[in-house]
């Protein structure tokens, strides 16, 4: 059902748009917040539903050496994408507009489930990247448009949540399906409910947000509209930095002209990009004016540290279960459920009881850093209770610290700011978890080969860093395979102080999300009733007139 807008509360009259808006309410409501929710899902479920599989993926095209790409694809194109998404949502209808996006997504996976090549494979991945970009951005406007205010903060926090959840059970879920069906079939899984989502987008009428000109004069005006030049420049400093990280120490050395040179041009970009954005104000790829309060440039800080310790934890947990512990894949992501389920428990349970995000966001980053240090002390000898323990304290941590940067701008800014303060936020996590992973295959390349030669010297090391992680052992002889384990647990080890790192880090920067109460009160709960009561008796009107 459709209504118009009559907002009663000084929080909807705040966040009051331009034009007069039609509201969801109802059972369109709640079919369309399944359909967002399901699409919050897949969209983190995409980013880490290979972790568990991808040693079989190395192992099945013959190279390791491209293992970073694999999630570095897909966060490198939401990343750089993220920010345009936004304007093109405001240009274009936003129902056409998601669906298209949804496309996207689903021929990225169809060009990964049926690749031939570890270039292919990545390829598809980017591909899926773009479309993820814009089903995360058009989920915040599609529910700024569809839902009240008053709705809308419950709503954001469910579809959050949502995010978390796929990106915890995406190891599980991966693990399983890999060992029974095969790695591929971890991308044609989701296929099916992107079909569903299609097909409720054709079923509901789709409020805008903001009124729209006709596709071919906006078409005709897009080189006005968008800021491409601010676009290329944010796009090319992503690529030099996740380029450098890569490559750096493994292709090529850190001092050669190559690395150097990417190292200068990515800082030297963002300086050309910050001038642009100075230049274009509130017409710029990134909105200046909302980046430059202080809770958002605290929280982005805090949701790029919590990137970086999330995401590591993800893709590098599952090779050590599976290369030191000799797990398979099903095996590998069930040893993961410690952080999947410590983290759904603490983010759910603890919400509700939140009054301060700060308090909260150190106690998350301290548990995360002290999790997360531990494991640097796994062993191919370390007991079950070790491991689990170790996770239970890092997925608490992280269930908790993950969402205070976004809890704490729905408690200061207004509803119509989330949607973007959000996309940047996320923009944020996912460029950290680009970037934290090509330090991570850095550090771990590099510390594998010294390894090897201190532990198994007789095994060819390159033969070894060039195989896939479960290919280790069929490669060595019976009397080196325990050094063959102790090198790559040395190795994989070493990559676990970046989440610590990150977690302390973030620790100093938690103040910075203010001290604004950030649970529901009693007036905003009557405000929601009193507006919902309004919305239910002009539709009554709307029926008997």
């Amino acid at each position: 059902m459709l209504s118009r807008k009559r907002s009663v509360s000084p929080q909807a009259e705040k966040a009051k748009p331009e034009h007069d808006a039609i509201y969801l309410h109802g059972l369109p409501l709640w079919l369309l917040f399944t359909a967002l929710c399901l699409v919050s899902i897949l969209v983190a479920l995409y980013m880490t539903v290979i972790s568990t599989a991808t040693p079989l993926i190395t192992t099945h095209f013959g190279t390791i050496e491209d293992v970073d790409w694999y999630s570095t694809a897909y966060l490198l194109t939401i990343c750089s994408l993220q920010p345009l998404t936004g304007h093109i949502f405001n240009l274009f209808r936003a129902k056409a507009t998601f669906i298209s996006f949804l496309f996207i997504f689903a021929i990225g996976n169809l060009i990964g489930a049926l690749a031939k090549s570890s270039h292919m494979f990545i390829v598809g991945r980017a591909i899926a990247g773009i479309g993820a970009a814009g089903m995360f951005n058009g989920s915040m406007v599609i529910f700024t448009a569809a839902a009240s205010p008053s709705r809308r903060p419950q709503l954001f926090s469910v579809s959050f949540a949502m995010v978390g959840i796929g990106s915890v059970i995406g190891p599980v879920i991966g693990g399983a399906v890999t060992e029974h069906l095969g790695w591929r079939w971890c991308l044609w899984i989701f296929l099916p409910p992107i079909g569903a989502v299609i097909f409720i987008f054709l079923l509901l009428p789709i409020p805008e947000h903001t009124p729209k000109a006709p596709a071919l004069a906006t078409v005709r005006q897009l080189h006005h509209k968008l800021d491409g030049a601010g676009f290329a420049l944010f796009s090319g400093a992503c690529i030099m930095l996740l380029f450098a990280f890569s490559w750096g120490g493994s292709r090529f050395a850190w001092e050669s002209a190559t690395i150097i040179g990417l190292l200068v041009g990515a800082p030297l970009t963002i300086a050309l990009l910050g001038a642009w954005l100075y230049y274009r104000k509130d017409r710029g790829l990134i909105p200046l004016t909302l980046l430059a309060k202080p809770i958002m440039y605290y929280g982005c800080i805090l949701s790029f540290l919590q990137g970086a310790s999330f995401l590591q934890v993800a893709y590098y947990l599952p090779l050590w279960f599976q290369s030191v512990k000799g797990a398979s894949p099903q095996k590998g992501g069930i040893m993961l459920l410690p952080t999947c389920v410590a983290q759904i428990v603490a983010s759910v349970s603890l919400v509700k009881k939140i009054p301060y995000a700060p308090v909260w966001a150190m106690l998350g980053n301290i548990s995360t850093a002290v999790g997360s240090g531990l494991l640097t002390t796994l062993s191919a000898s370390s007991s079950s209770g070790h491991w689990i323990g170790y996770q239970i304290l890092g997925g608490a941590g992280r269930g908790i610290s993950l969402q205070m940067p976004i809890i704490a701008i729905q408690g200061t800014l207004s509803p119509k700011e989330i949607p973007i303060a959000t996309a940047n936020l996320f923009f944020f996590q996912y460029f950290a978890g680009a970037v934290v992973n090509c330090i991570a295959k850095t550090i771990f390349v590099n510390a594998l080969g010294p390894a090897l030669q201190e532990y198994a010297p007789n095994v060819d090391a390159q033969a070894v860093i060039h195989s896939g992680a479960t290919e280790i052992l069929r490669i060595a002889d019976a009397a080196d395979r325990a050094g063959v384990i102790e090198a790559y647990n040395k190795a994989l080890t070493l990559t676990f102080w970046l989440p610590c790192a990150a977690a302390i880090m973030g620790t100093f920067f938690c103040l910075g999300l203010g001290w604004h109460k950030v649970s529901a009160t009693k007036d905003a709960k009557k405000d929601e009733a009193v507006e919902n009561r309004s919305l239910d008796g002009e539709t009554e009107g709307d029926r008997e007139r």
